[in-house]
């Protein structure tokens, strides 16, 4: 390998093994049979791999570090082969298991739980049961009037043992409602070719399976521009924004109901050149495609963002760790719900881009979709929360809101009536 390249998505968590300081990895795709744990002292040769430096430049870069105590070039490879071997880099073998992995995804119909077991329990009875007990200690929480139709929610996509009580007082309001189909808007924490990546693949929960409208999903395909949707599902597999959504839903919902599953990608890009995203033709054809097949279905439809705010802090990227941004992140994150609870989507894309999305807010994407299907709906939030990760110096702030039905006057269409939306300018 010429130029060694570590893997962008995997995460490297520090850890104590029998009192060694040592480097672990959190791996999305789970490639690896056997963990791999790397002594602290590997740090330095990790942050070498960033497809700059051959294994030359790494022996002379140490050599001059360690104030020229020699170190053998065979050591430096032996010790690259074993991340290779572990999936670690960004390497043929890497992409060919990853292509193992695509064609066995493709070739089911349905999309498992692969967060059960971690993000929450995977027994049915075990989980009602943990959702019932968290409902009844959080009853009378909450902030804000409660609508009395609820047409979109928007609830976190932080890991569920984080902000337990957040979603199951958001999701509580839903029980009893029906619903004939469920619009889940997550985001796509990875890479994809597309500005959207729809499945038709059934979401299985610890409940059973939750069935994909396909009929509706076949007809956004046709429908929307080209370039706007990814050419496969894979990335549907590992991504955990939809799949705790889906835990509540299933819970809390009256069935039957359907579901399109929708993971939005990044809009980095139009961001940083300053571009509007209103006018793009490919969020444009997906909002209005989504609103006329709505209108076309008449069929009662909730829609359903699952996102989180700022993430701040070393994890991040930041050069200072959390505790110095969190009071601009917070704040900014203020100026977000509440231009939410007056149903100004405009304002929010705005924002994003006077601040240059400073705080990387992750759900931006999907609140910029539920926010122009419901134009006009003004939220009401249930929570702000901060999950403060002291041990890497970072933050993740996360919200819940309720979205009522537009109101009949507004210049935007309410989930399930007919015609396209107003797309804001």
């Amino acid at each position: 390998m010429e130029k060694p390249v570590l893997r962008r998505d995997i995460q490297p968590v520090g850890t104590i093994i029998n009192g060694r300081q040592m480097i672990t990895f959190h791996d999305p795709y789970q490639l690896s049979d056997s963990g791999i744990a790397l002594d602290a002292t590997s740090l330095p040769i990790l942050q070498l791999l960033d497809g700059s430096h051959d294994v030359r430049d790494i022996q002379i870069i140490l050599m001059k570090r360690q104030r020229g105590r020699i170190v053998y070039t065979s050591e430096i490879e032996s010790f690259i082969n074993n991340l290779d071997r572990a999936f670690l880099l960004q390497s043929e073998y890497f992409e060919n298991k990853l292509n193992e992995l695509r064609r066995d995804f493709s070739s089911r119909d349905n999309r498992l739980p692969i967060h059960a077991g971690k993000s929450y329990p995977s027994d049915a009875r075990l989980l009602s049961r943990s959702i019932r007990e968290i409902e009844n200690s959080i009853h009378h929480k909450g902030s804000g009037d409660i609508p009395d139709s609820i047409a979109g929610i928007i609830a976190p996509h932080i890991d569920i043992k984080a902000a337990q009580h957040v979603y199951v007082n958001t999701y509580r309001h839903l029980k009893d409602k029906r619903y004939d189909l469920v619009i889940i808007f997550g985001i796509n924490h990875h890479v994809q070719d597309g500005l959207y990546c729809v499945t038709e693949k059934n979401y299985v929960t610890p409940f059973g399976e939750i069935k994909t409208d396909r009929t509706f999903i076949s007809e956004l395909k046709r429908r929307v521009p080209e370039g706007t949707l990814t050419p496969d599902d894979f990335g549907h597999k590992i991504e955990h924004s939809i799949e705790f959504q889906t835990i509540f839903l299933h819970h809390f919902l009256r069935e039957p109901f359907s579901i399109v599953p929708v993971l939005c990608g990044s809009i980095h890009d139009l961001i940083s050149q300053k571009k509007d995203i209103f006018s793009d033709h490919r969020y444009c054809g997906m909002v209005n495609t989504v609103n006329d097949l709505i209108g076309e279905r008449k069929a009662r439809t909730l829609l359903v963002a699952g996102v989180d705010f700022s993430h701040v802090g070393l994890k991040f990227g930041d050069q200072l760790p959390a505790e110095v941004i969190l009071p601009q992140a917070h704040a900014n994150d203020r100026k977000i719900l509440s231009l939410l609870s007056q149903g100004k989507i405009a304002e929010i894309y705005k924002n994003a881009l006077e601040t240059q999305d400073r705080y990387h807010v992750c759900g931006l994407h999907a609140i910029l979709v539920i926010g122009s299907l419901l134009k006009g709906s003004h939220a009401t939030i249930l929570h702000s929360e901060i999950y403060d990760e002291r041990v890497t110096k970072s933050a993740v702030t996360y919200a819940s809101l309720l979205l009522p039905p537009p109101h009949p006057q507004s210049s935007g269409n309410p989930a399930g009536s007919s015609g396209a939306p107003s797309i804001p300018k």
